[in-house]
């Protein structure tokens, strides 16, 4: 009776026994993944990553040979790239096709999946017959894939088996790949490893060639989950080194821009001192202040768009009697403008002299500069000269915008539009020459550039010349220097009051 008692209760201590120790085996597998977790995240580099990996399974895990095998994209083989348990020396020259041949290691890789080997056939198994290994067990690297296939690429190929699929690993699911157009699975395979989705580092193929000790579940278990992390650490260290290496990018990129801009102060800041040094020079170029004499009265101004501008005025005596008016725009504004305008003048100055013809005048300036001046730009110009003696103003324009003549006395105003070409392009400009004859007291010339009537509202509409001859025959009552404040005062109304023109604006206002 004691007998029949005491054997359920001794079945009961070896159950307790075998449950205990594989609850210590349970927590030594938790402490050693937890500890070996601890390490992997220390590691600075991927060498240092799988070094630790491989002496983990040596040491820990009992595996006397460990080798990581490294794709090798092409020669679209695994290579090995680092081993523990071998000497170097007695490490074979091993390089295995990734395709069908490659056998089982090939296959865990695209599977994504550890695969036992047992009693392999020497006669085609590479691993088995190089390394004489009678069960060996191999397991693929595979980093964390943060985004499927189908969406990394905008791929639209909905047959795919992978697209949509809960498996980020696209590259283990059977027929996946129609993006690629291959026709074989080899081909297949070749595309995967190719493209950015594909996440496999490597193969870690692992025996007990001395021990001879079986390899168990629980051995395969607490590698996978091994080297799962390994696949999450080296991910993150990629990332990181990538970051950093933007980083240091970025900032080599900062620290030269730097550089860059320092240098491109110090040219804006000579290139401003050369442009104020211009403006200096073309303003010392125009009248700095045209007198009032007996025989007329004058308002004029002078607005740049830039620095400098194009634009040119003056009136000057050509001989007792007779003086000059010239009105000018050169195409474009800026230094070259500036800079033409400029060779216009003392172009005039010198052929105006003794020549009471505006139209002869503007004729040999034309020449010298389609002889002499090389240049894509053109000139509009309108010239007067007035002979205070006899009452009359000789005039030609070229090109230039209308002229506004204003009989005072009856509040009338007369537009005088451009009959030739402008200058600096045609050999005949097609000028002609007329005559005004005026009463001292009773005419008033607006002369203006195109920057005036050209000026726009935000709505792009254009200041226009109507409301230029509204505005001149309104303020009639009022001297000519006056009269360009009220001018100009309603053109910045208009437009919005605008700092800076668009256009070069120049603008005299002269009694007769």
């Amino acid at each position: 009776m004691m007998d029949e008692l005491e054997d359920p209760v001794e079945k009961l201590v070896v159950q307790l026994r075998n449950q205990n120790e594989l609850l210590k085996t349970q927590l030594m597998s938790s402490s050693m993944i937890h500890e070996l977790t601890k390490v992997l995240h220390t590691c600075t580099d991927f060498e240092g990553i799988t070094k630790t990996i491989l002496l983990a399974m040596q040491e820990i895990l009992e595996f006397d040979r460990v080798i990581l095998f490294e794709i090798d994209q092409k020669t679209f083989s695994l290579n090995p790239q680092t081993w523990v348990g071998i000497n170097d020396s007695e490490l074979p020259a091993i390089s295995i096709p990734l395709g069908f041949e490659g056998g089982e290691i090939t296959d865990a890789l695209f599977l994504n999946k550890h695969i036992l080997v047992e009693q392999p056939d020497r006669n085609y198994d590479v691993l088995a017959s190089t390394l004489n290994s009678s069960t060996y067990l191999v397991i693929p690297l595979v980093c964390k894939v943060s985004k499927n296939c189908w969406e990394a690429k905008n791929c639209t190929k909905k047959t795919c088996p992978a697209y949509g699929s809960f498996n980020p690993y696209c590259w283990s699911i059977q027929g996946s790949g129609l993006m690629t157009n291959t026709t074989n699975e080899n081909d297949r395979r070749a595309a995967c490893i190719a493209c950015p989705s594909f996440k496999v580092e490597g193969v870690f193929w692992m025996d007990r060639a001395k021990s001879f000790k079986p390899i168990t579940s629980d051995d395969i278990t607490i590698l996978t989950a091994i080297i799962n992390i390994a696949g999450i650490v080296t991910e993150n260290f990629r990332m990181l080194n990538a970051l950093d290496k933007a980083n240091n990018n970025l900032q080599l990129a900062n620290d030269q821009l730097k550089v860059v801009n320092y240098d491109l102060q110090v040219a804006q800041s000579k290139i401003r001192a050369d442009l104020e040094h211009a403006r200096s020079i073309q303003q010392g170029l125009l009248p700095q202040d045209i007198s009032d004499t007996s025989h007329f009265a004058v308002g004029a101004r002078y607005l740049s768009a830039d620095a400098v501008g194009g634009d040119y005025y003056d009136i000057f005596t050509i001989s007792p009697g007779l003086y000059g008016i010239i009105v000018a725009d050169v195409s474009g504004h800026g230094v070259a403008s500036a800079l033409i305008m400029s060779m216009a003048k003392v172009l005039l100055k010198t052929f105006s002299t003794n020549e009471p013809s505006p139209q002869k005048t503007l004729e040999k300036i034309n020449e010298t500069f389609l002889s002499e001046i090389k240049t894509d730009h053109f000139v509009t110009i309108f010239y007067a000269t007035l002979d205070t003696i006899n009452k009359k103003l000789h005039y030609t324009s070229a090109g230039h915008c209308p002229i506004l003549f204003i009989n005072k006395r009856n509040k009338t105003c007369e537009t005088i539009k451009a009959d030739g070409l402008f200058m600096g392009v045609f050999t005949d400009m097609m000028l002609s020459e007329a005559c005004f004859d005026y009463t001292h007291g009773e005419t008033r010339l607006v002369l203006y550039t195109d920057g005036i009537i050209e000026s726009k509202k935000k709505d792009d509409e254009m200041y226009g010349l109507h409301r230029l001859e509204a505005i001149s025959l309104e303020s009639l009552s009022n001297n000519p220097r006056e009269t360009v404040d009220i001018i100009l005062n309603d053109m910045s109304i208009f437009c919005g009051d605008k700092s800076v023109p668009d256009d070069d604006i120049t603008l005299l206002v002269i009694d007769l």
